[in-house]
C-alpha cells in the first residue's frame, strides 16, 4: 500500500500543472481557421463557423468522427456494412460533403462517401464546419458543407505523453498513444492505435467480453467485425520569423470480416467476405509570414486501397481457400497548392493563389483499368472593412482536362451590432463528375452498368443569413436561415427498354431551413439547445418535406473534479436520399426516432487522469422503420435502416503526462 502511494507521488511531481497549456486550451476554442487568411478569433469572421471543441470530442466516450458528428444538428449519421458510416447533412451526402484535416482534403472515398468511422479523433483538438458551398475557396465538391479538422500542432512542454484506453459492451477495445516532445525551435507529434470491434447483432448479450462464434447462423453479425491500426507522425520547425515548416505522414489500415451463411445439405460451410482498406498520407507544409506576404505552401499525396476477397470457409475443419481474383481499386491523389495574402491592413485585404490537383483510378471496374485527371484553379478574394461592415468577395476558375470548366464567385457580408453580428451570403458551389461516375464499366451475367464521359459538372447556388448575438456574458443565441439548389444532380438510373444503367445528370434538388441555438452557461451547469426546422424535396418528388430536429445537451459540474452530462436528440420523420453500393440513387420515408445518452467523468491530478463512464443510446435504438419509395434494379426494399448497436456502455480512461 506504501508502495502505491510513493508512486502516485512521483507521478504527481512529474506532472507539469501549466497553467499557459490551460490558457491556451481556451484560446483555441475561440480562434478559426477554416477560411481564413490568418487564425481569426470567430466574432471577427467572415463566414458562421460551428465549432466542436476539444471537451466535446471526448464526451461520451466518441471514438471516431462519426460518433462526434452524430451529436450535431442537421447531421445523420447511417451504416452500410460495406462502405462504413457515412453522413447525410441536412439532405445533402456522399461527395458534396468537403472534409478536410488541416485545410488538406481527405481522398480515398469509397463510392464517393467518405467512411467517417475510419477518420480517428485522438489527435484532433478540435472541428470546424461551415455549412454551405465554400467553393471560391477550396473548390471541387464544396457543394453542402465543409468540416475541417484541426489537429495538435503545438507543443507547451518538452515532454508529453498521453493514452486513451476504451472499452464498451458491444465488443470494443481500442488504445490510442501520443507522444510529444518539444526541442527550441523543433516539435515531434507521434501518434499511434489500434481500434477493434467484435461485431454485433441484437440477438447478442448485453456484456459479453468475447464472442463465441458457431457453425449456425449467429456467426452472421448485423454490424460486421472491424480493426483499424492508426499512425500519425509530425515533425515541425519554427524559424525565428514564425514561419512554420511541417511534414507529416499519416497512415491507416482497416480489416472488416463480413461473414457469410452457412450453406450446404449439412451447413458445413460458408463465403467469408474481406475488405481491406488502407490511407496513406504524406506531405509537407509551409506557412507563416515570408517576404512581406503569409504564404501556405502544401505539397500533399494520397494513397488509398481498398481490396476485396472472398474465401470459402470450411466451417468442420475451419480453413479457407481463395475463390476467386483479388477485387481492388486504388486511388492516388497529388495536390500542390500556394496561397498568397497581405500582411493584415485595417481597411483591405486580400488573397491569391492556385491549386493543381491530379488523379489517378486504377481497378477492373472503369473503362481502361485506369482513368487520370488534372484539374488547375486559380483563386482570389478581397475584403473591406468599413468599421461595422465587412465585405468579402471571391472566386475561383477552375480548369479540368476532362471536364467542364468551373467559375464560382461568392460573396459575404458581416454586420457588426456591438455584442451582436449579422452574416450574409451568396455561394456558388459546385461539383465535377467523379472518375467512376465517368468511366464505370462493369458487366456480367446479372449487371450492365456504364458511366458517362459527356456528364456535366453538378452546380449549386446558396443564400444564407445569420445572427449571433450574445445576450448577456453567459448567454448566446444563434439564428441562420439558409436556402440551398443544386442543379443537373447526378444519378444513375436504367435505360428505357434495356436493363443496362448510366449515369445522367436529371433534375434539381433543393433544401430551405431556419436553424435555433441558444447556449446558456450558468455558475456549475451549460445548456445547449438547438432546434432546426428543415425541408428538402428531390428529383422525384417537387414538393418541400419539412421535418423538425431536437437537439440538447447539458453538463452539470458536481465540482472541479466530477462532472455528469447528459445528451438528448429528436428527429422527426423525413425523406432521404441513399446510395447503394453500384450508385443508384433511391429515395426512402424514414420514421422519427429519439437518442439518448448518459456520462459521468472524473477528472484527477489537474486533468491527469480522467475517467469517464457512460451509457450511449439509452432508449435502445436498433433500426429505423422506413419506406422506399422510389427504388433502383439492385436495391432491395428494406423496411428498416441501420442507426445504432443498440443500448450499451462504456469506461475510458485517459492519462495525461507533462513535463517541462
Amino acid at each position: 500500500m506504501s508502495r502505491n502511494i510513493l508512486i502516485l507521488i512521483c507521478l504527481f511531481q512529474f506532472i507539469s500543472f501549466s497553467q499557459d497549456s490551460i490558457t491556451n486550451s481556451i484560446l483555441l476554442n475561440q480562434i478559426v481557421l477554416t477560411g481564413q487568411y490568418v487564425p481569426t478569433h470567430i466574432d471577427s469572421s467572415i463566414y458562421a463557423v460551428d465549432i466542436i471543441t476539444k471537451e466535446e470530442l471526448n464526451s461520451f466516450g466518441s471514438q471516431d468522427l462519426s460518433s462526434v458528428l452524430s451529436r450535431t444538428v442537421g447531421i445523420d449519421i447511417f451504416y452500410d456494412p460495406f462502405l462504413g458510416n457515412y453522413i447525410n447533412f441536412q439532405g445533402i451526402s456522399g461527395e458534396n460533403i468537403k472534409v478536410l484535416i488541416d485545410g488538406i482534403e481527405v481522398s480515398g472515398m469509397q463510392n464517393g462517401s467518405v467512411d467517417f468511422s475510419q477518420i480517428n479523433i485522438n489527435n484532433i483538438e478540435k472541428i470546424e464546419i461551415v455549412e454551405g458551398p465554400l467553393s471560391a475557396l477550396y473548390g471541387n465538391n464544396a457543394l453542402g458543407a465543409t468540416i475541417n479538422l484541426i489537429s495538435k500542432n503545438e507543443q507547451y512542454e518538452k515532454i508529453n505523453i498521453s493514452t486513451t484506453s476504451h472499452v464498451s459492451s458491444i465488443g470494443q477495445y481500442n488504445f490510442t498513444a501520443n507522444v510529444g516532445s518539444k526541442l527550441g525551435q523543433h516539435t515531434f507529434l507521434n501518434s499511434i492505435g489500434r481500434h477493434y470491434f467484435d461485431g454485433w447483432s441484437s440477438e447478442d448479450d448485453f456484456f459479453e467480453l468475447e464472442h463465441d462464434y458457431y457453425a449456425d447462423s449467429t456467426r452472421v453479425n448485423a454490424w460486421n467485425p472491424k480493426e483499424q491500426w492508426f499512425l500519425k507522425s509530425n515533425y515541425i520547425y519554427r524559424t525565428k520569423k514564425r514561419l512554420i515548416i511541417k511534414s507529416y505522414v499519416d497512415f491507416m489500415c482497416e480489416e472488416i470480416v463480413n461473414k457469410g451463411f452457412p450453406q450446404g445439405y449439412f451447413a458445413n460451410y460458408a463465403f467469408d467476405e474481406y475488405y481491406v482498406n488502407k490511407r496513406f498520407d504524406k506531405g509537407i507544409i509551409i506557412q507563416g509570414p515570408f517576404v512581406n506576404r503569409n504564404i501556405d505552401v502544401l505539397f500533399h499525396h494520397n494513397r488509398y486501397h481498398r481490396t476485396k476477397e472472398r474465401y470459402y470457409t470450411d466451417l468442420t475443419s475451419l480453413s479457407q481457400s481463395l475463390t476467386n481474383a483479388i477485387d481492388s481499386t486504388e486511388l492516388d491523389v497529388f495536390t500542390h497548392r500556394v496561397t498568397c495574402s497581405n500582411i493584415e491592413n485595417q481597411k483591405i485585404n486580400y488573397q491569391y493563389g492556385y491549386t493543381v490537383d491530379y488523379r489517378k483510378l486504377h481497378t477492373n471496374r472503369i473503362v481502361n483499368n485506369e482513368q487520370k485527371r488534372t484539374d488547375f484553379s486559380a483563386f482570389s478574394s478581397l475584403d473591406y472593412n468599413f468599421k461595422k461592415l465587412f465585405i468579402r468577395t471571391s472566386f475561383r476558375y477552375l480548369y479540368s482536362d476532362d471536364n467542364d470548366n468551373a467559375f464560382t464567385p461568392a460573396l459575404n457580408l458581416k454586420l457588426n451590432l456591438g455584442e451582436s453580428y449579422l452574416r450574409g451570403s451568396y455561394a456558388y458551389g459546385f461539383r465535377t463528375p467523379s472518375l467512376k461516375e465517368m468511366y464505370f464499366n462493369f458487366v456480367d451475367i446479372n449487371h450492365n452498368i456504364q458511366g458517362n464521359p459527356n456528364l456535366k459538372s453538378e452546380y449549386s447556388q446558396n443564400f444564407q443569413i445569420n445572427l449571433n448575438s450574445k445576450l448577456k456574458k453567459r448567454h448566446e443565441l444563434d439564428i441562420k436561415i439558409f436556402y440551398n439548389k443544386i442543379h443537373d444532380f447526378i444519378t444513375l438510373i436504367q435505360n428505357e427498354n434495356s436493363s443496362n444503367f448510366d449515369y445522367v445528370n436529371i433534375g434539381n434538388y433543393k433544401n430551405i431551413g431556419l436553424k435555433t441555438g441558444l447556449n446558456f452557461d450558468f455558475i456549475k451547469t451549460d445548456l445547449d439547445l438547438n432546434i432546426a426546422y428543415l425541408g428538402q424535396n428531390s428529383i422525384y418528388n417537387q414538393e418541400l418535406n419539412f421535418y423538425m430536429i431536437l437537439n440538447t445537451s447539458l453538463k452539470y459540474a458536481i465540482n472541479s473534479k466530477n462532472r455528469i452530462s447528459v445528451f438528448y436528440s429528436f428527429k422527426g420523420r423525413k425523406l432521404m436520399f441513399f446510395q447503394n453500393n453500384y450508385g443508384e440513387i433511391f429515395e426512402q420515408n424514414i420514421a422519427s426516432y429519439n437518442m439518448l445518452d448518459v456520462a459521468y467523468d472524473l477528472s484527477l491530478f489537474n486533468s491527469a487522469l480522467d475517467l469517464s463512464i457512460g451509457m450511449n443510446n439509452v432508449l435502445n435504438v436498433e433500426n429505423l422503420n422506413s419506406e422506399t419509395l422510389v427504388s433502383g434494379f439492385h436495391n432491395n426494399a428494406l423496411n428498416e435502416i441501420p442507426v445504432s448497436c443498440g443500448r450499451y456502455v462504456y469506461l475510458s480512461l485517459k492519462t495525461n503526462l507533462k513535463y517541462d
